[in-house]
């Protein structure tokens, strides 16, 4: 009785072994999207499935939110005389961008503010002639911004179930370009989820997202650039922690330029419609979706250090680190909002 038992044992223990399932490998996937690249690591048996459906989830949002594509709704929108619509069967991802959108300037005072395509274009940073400036013209920037009404573009549903977006005047260009790609990013993941794939960090553009482990069994280490021109991508500032979690960072140290003297930034103050750097070289806002990520980390950068850090405090759920020079002297500076402290790499993980 003792041997059949052991017997037993035996093919009861073989049998399990058996049907546990092989460990899966973990892939690197790349690929060009938005005018940038995407960056996925990812584990999976199944690589080649999962890059052909990140590039066709990537390849139907540019139909809505590209600046480049002349069929995209964004387009179709920006270069309408009044009112245009749109079905949102066919693109579903316009209407929870531009509501995201509204929250956010709504709690950031209008610090984001979609509606800065005309200054966007004008300083030479837009999708039309990317033609530097010499000198800006006051007078000029002040008729354009009269076209920042964001507050004033609203959606809604027509009898034939289109989604209509007015249009205050026809020179009005919304560019969605510091939140749409924290949504791309959030679009992949979420299909990640669907397919119950537990362990992945997607970069795209510098938005993040990280779910469960990296392939040694530990959370994913995220490195901030050194926020300075002609930087490396090797050349980190800050290291940090992140899993379950979004990232996202925005500084004005990569896209300048300098015409006489003058510094002219792409991250345009929508209240005074200057394209100049604040006081912060670069913001890291970690949040539990990459789309509010973005979309803060553009605010905060607009709002200046002081501001930011008193902003950041109020809202639940997010956290940030803002990196500073004041004096110039290269040496960089740190301040972060109470709860960005466990993000930190410490030193038994370095």
């Amino acid at each position: 009785m003792k041997y059949l038992q052991y017997i037993f044992f035996i093919i009861l223990f073989a049998g399990l072994f058996s049907c546990k399932e092989p460990t899966k490998s973990f892939f690197k996937l790349t690929g060009p999207s938005m005018g940038t690249r995407y960056n996925i690591t990812v584990q999976t048996d199944e690589p080649a499935k999962i890059q052909n459906a990140v590039d066709s989830i990537l390849q139907n949002f540019n139909l809505s939110m590209s600046l480049y594509i002349d069929s995209s709704t964004l387009v179709n929108y920006n270069n309408a005389s009044d009112t245009f619509c749109y079905d949102p069967v066919v693109d579903p991802y316009f209407e929870p961008i531009f509501n995201k959108a509204k929250e956010i300037y709504k709690l950031s005072g209008g610090a984001l503010n979609p509606s800065i395509g005309p200054l966007v274009n004008y300083y030479g940073f837009g999708y039309k002639e990317k033609k530097k400036l010499t000198t800006a013209d006051s007078s000029k920037v002040a008729e354009l911004l009269k076209l920042l009404v964001f507050d004033s573009i609203f959606l809604h549903k027509n009898a034939q179930g289109l989604i209509c977006i007015n249009k205050p005047d026809k020179n009005v260009i919304l560019d969605f370009n510091s939140l749409s790609p924290g949504y791309a990013v959030d679009i992949i993941s979420k299909y990640f989820d669907k397919q119950e794939i537990l362990n992945y960090m997607i970069e795209l553009g510098g938005e993040i997202s990280a779910r469960g482990v990296n392939d040694k069994g530990k959370n994913w280490v995220i490195g901030i650039n050194k926020p300075s021109e002609n930087v490396t991508e090797t050349e980190i500032e800050l290291p940090l922690i992140i899993s379950n979690k979004a990232l996202a960072t925005s500084g004005n140290y990569r896209n300048s330029y300098e015409s006489k003297g003058q510094k002219f930034a792409h991250i345009i103050n929508p209240f005074t419609g200057i394209s100049e750097p604040t006081d912060i070289l670069s913001a890291t806002v970690i949040a539990d979706d990459c789309i509010t990520a973005d979309a803060f980390a553009t605010a905060f950068m607009v709002l200046g250090l002081e501001k930011a850090l008193r902003l950041v405090e109020e809202i639940k759920g997010v956290d940030a680190c803002f990196i500073y020079d004041l004096e110039g002297d290269g040496v960089f500076e740190f301040r972060a909002s109470e709860g960005f402290s466990k993000y930190y790499l410490d030193n038994e993980q370095k």
